[in-house]
């Protein structure tokens, strides 16, 4: 199991790591390190803090004090008691640091809170674990995530409280997808729109997590009715929305409609602020950009794919935007900076276990090799052909998108 640092040692471990990313986080690392001291100072004593530590821990906070985290019980509403309030702040705070991929002092943060919880509600305190796991699943410690998932569904599922239990589940799916097990990962995002509450958050990430999986396998149709279920489903403006408005430019690109899938994607990339989503929209507009023969923009959007991937620091979603930046450069006759992102998403691939990816990897190679035309796109391109009856099956959901603004 993996153990927290100390806040001085995050702090100095992602210090560390932005540096050598590139990356300057300025004043905040200093303001995230003081977050995390704090949640550790309440938590250190193992009784529940005064009314005096949790004001102080508050003044601390108050930037997130209007903020809830992403992660929370769909079924009921913020909470009023201080020690809750002071925890969802605590994870607001960490959610920023993971933003930031500095993912030791959310870990670390955490942690904290959850020490602190054990003496708030079931909810609360499920709800911090759920948390932990996510961080340690983006920090890649898979046998971590999966214990503190694991626990997540087993209190809630002793609680009865199905909503919770959802989460869970969304997590092991997300999991399951990361490790490339997809049928595991298709059986827990369907137990989780089972169990969720309809149009809540865990409902809405089941929903986003079959149509991906529908998406891979071609299943153009069945994507688009969870996409359009998730986008009708998310608040207006909300991140999730435009997750949605992504993945459905997706299905557009795949089915044969470069044109609105880029328009799609400008409009999903104009509004998100989170470095990992950013990376992968832009992943989905070099694609669609290639396909339109906009060679110029292909450039352009491969020198932000990487620029964000040391914004964001997730080797997984990099793995996977690098490999399809490598079938785009191809699609457009570039076979030496194909040749070097192909190779750059393969090694983080084989470094981090993504077998999926290292798959798709080896068969855009092998299909480079097999091709005898200098302009061969790569399994990947190739994969998006669909026939015409099916294209036309599919126009009307995509109609829709085009007319989105």
């Amino acid at each position: 199991m993996r153990k927290p640092l100390s806040p001085l040692q995050a702090f100095a471990a992602d210090a560390g790591g932005a540096t050598d990313r590139g990356v300057d986080l300025g004043a905040q690392l200093m303001s995230w390190l003081s977050v995390a001291q704090s949640a550790d100072l309440l938590s250190a004593s193992g009784a529940v803090p005064s009314d005096q530590a949790l004001a102080q821990s508050s003044a601390l906070l108050v930037e997130f004090a209007d903020q809830r985290p992403s992660m929370v019980h769909d079924a009921l509403p913020a909470p009023t008691a201080p020690l809750p309030r002071m925890a969802e702040r605590f994870r607001v705070a960490a959610e920023a640091m993971e933003i930031a991929g500095c993912y030791e002092l959310a870990f670390t943060t955490v942690a904290a809170v959850c020490r602190l919880t054990a003496h708030a509600d079931a909810v609360t305190a499920t709800l911090a674990t759920l948390h932990l796991g996510r961080i340690a699943r983006q920090m890649n410690d898979f046998p971590a995530a999966q214990d503190y998932y694991d626990r997540v569904v087993t209190r809630a599922t002793r609680e009865r409280d199905a909503p919770l239990a959802a989460r869970g589940h969304i997590g092991r799916a997300l999991l399951s997808d990361m490790r490339g097990n997809l049928p595991a990962a298709q059986a827990s995002y369907r137990k989780a729109m089972e169990l969720a509450v309809p149009g809540g958050g865990a409902y809405g990430m089941a929903c986003l997590g079959l149509m991906t999986l529908a998406i891979n396998r071609q299943q153009l149709g069945d994507a688009l009715l969870y996409g359009w279920r998730l986008h009708d489903a998310s608040a207006e403006d909300s991140e999730l929305r435009f997750v949605a408005l992504f993945e459905l430019s997706v299905v557009a690109l795949h089915a044969g409609f470069p044109e609105p899938a880029m328009r799609g994607f400008s409009h999903a990339l104009d509004r998100v602020r989170v470095p990992r989503l950013q990376l992968l929209i832009l992943g989905g507009a070099i694609r669609a950009a290639a396909r339109l023969r906009r060679l110029d923009e292909v450039a352009t959007i491969h020198r932000a794919i990487e620029r964000t991937i040391r914004e964001a620091n997730q080797p997984h979603e990099a793995a996977q935007v690098l490999i399809y930046s490598a079938g785009a450069l191809h699609e457009i006759n570039d076979p030496r900076g194909a040749r070097v992102a192909l190779e750059a998403g393969r090694a983080l691939a084989m470094r981090y276990g993504y077998h999926e990816f290292v798959f798709r990897a080896d068969t855009m190679e092998d299909n480079w090799r097999r091709s005898a035309v200098s302009d061969a796109v790569g399994v990947a391109a190739a994969s998006d052909a669909v026939p015409p009856r099916r294209q036309r099956a599919l126009r009307v959901g995509i109609e829709r998108l085009a007319a989105l603004r």
